[in-house]
């Protein structure tokens, strides 16, 4: 009797240990290891603009966080205001952990703004982290500055990629409610392009966050600063107002103003990574880690300095998660409006 009780005890421990032993195995083999692996960066903008900087600079440094370690490419896929890399990404990307999406708020308002060519839904995407610059300022040409404010004279021409961007709600609640005398044009592939059309000439209104341009351009005495986006002034250009004290008196209430948030975005609405909703929690939970490492990193911290200045800020996936989801739930009437600013001034509009 106490032989077989031995013996059953025996078997209950080796089973026990069996089971405790294939859930480990089971654990490690669910583990993502990227050894030999290559991790691709898919960024809705062309080379050279902050969407750019922002991707290359995560996937340089994230492998080192990653197991394995991997190798990283990164691959422009600009047009239609993030459009034809969205679509791309939502419908031909497998969810293996292996390519991720640098979209930035471009992408958000494009979706917002609704059309038959848009095949994609950023609220399904699962976020990895996010880097949000400080806010873009809005410069002028200074020899189209005289004109800004004089009906009579040529219109100010404004420069955009695709007529979304959130810095443009400023060009356009500045003309509905400060007189600003411009017209819109866009198309341009990214924030190189449109750069160099200002300082040509071509393109005489422009805003961007990344601070070399900025810096080169006021250096050169090309333009004057007008304003900046966010609420609160910008730590590195303290000397330049933000677009609501330009406002004053004059910034409407209501509606209108939601809708212009909506639009303008929150400040934490700038670049972010994202992958598919197919891909495995454990996939995202390794890639938020090592995007979070990466952005403590002290070259990451010394580049992000010097490429957005020192206002600029990481977070987190589960954050950016948030303030996308919210960013979207924009009220009816608030759509309706910006759907009608926009058609007012000539700028896209849903098909």
């Amino acid at each position: 009797m106490e032989h077989t009780r031995c013996r059953n005890l025996l078997w209950a421990g080796l089973t026990v240990a069996l089971c405790v032993g294939l859930k480990l195995d089971c654990a490690r083999a669910d583990e993502p290891n990227y050894e030999g692996k290559t991790i691709r960066v898919i960024v809705t903008s062309s080379a050279g603009g902050g969407s750019d900087t922002t991707a290359r600079m995560a996937a340089r440094v994230m492998p080192k966080y990653l197991p394995g370690n991997p190798k990283s490419i990164v691959q422009n896929m600009p047009g239609g205001g993030g459009v034809i890399a969205n679509n791309y990404f939502a419908h031909e990307v497998k969810g293996d952990g292996l390519t991720m999406l640098l979209g930035s708020s471009s992408s958000i308002e494009t979706f917002m703004r609704g059309g038959s060519t848009i095949k994609y839904d950023p609220r399904t995407y699962k976020y990895i982290g996010a880097v949000a610059r400080g806010g873009s300022l809005l410069m002028i040409r200074k020899d189209a500055r005289p004109r800004l404010t004089n009906k009579a004279a040529k219109p100010v021409v404004v420069g955009d990629s695709d007529g979304i961007r959130s810095w443009v709600a400023l060009t356009v609640w500045g003309a509905e409610y400060l007189g600003w005398n411009l017209r819109w044009i866009y198309g341009y592939p990214g924030g190189t392009e449109i750069s160099l059309a200002v300082r040509q000439g071509e393109v005489e209104m422009y805003s961007t966050a990344t601070v070399p341009v900025i810096k080169d351009l006021v250096r050169d005495g090309v333009v004057d600063l007008i304003c900046g986006q966010d609420q609160e002034r910008r730590s590195d250009f303290p000397e330049v107002a933000t677009f609501t004290e330009i406002l004053g008196a004059k910034r409407p209430t209501g509606v209108s103003w939601e809708a212009y948030m909506g639009w303008a975005g929150p400040p934490e609405l700038d670049k972010f990574l994202s992958v598919p909703a197919s891909t495995p929690d454990s996939f995202v939970k390794t890639l938020r880690l090592a995007f979070n490492k990466a952005m403590n990193d002290p070259e990451v911290q010394k580049e992000g300095d010097k490429a957005f200045g020192e206002g600029w800020r990481a977070h987190s996936g589960e954050r950016i998660e948030t303030v996308i989801k919210q960013h979207l739930a924009m009220s009816k009437e608030a759509k309706d409006f910006l759907f009608k600013m926009r058609k007012k001034y000539g700028l896209p509009v849903a098909e």
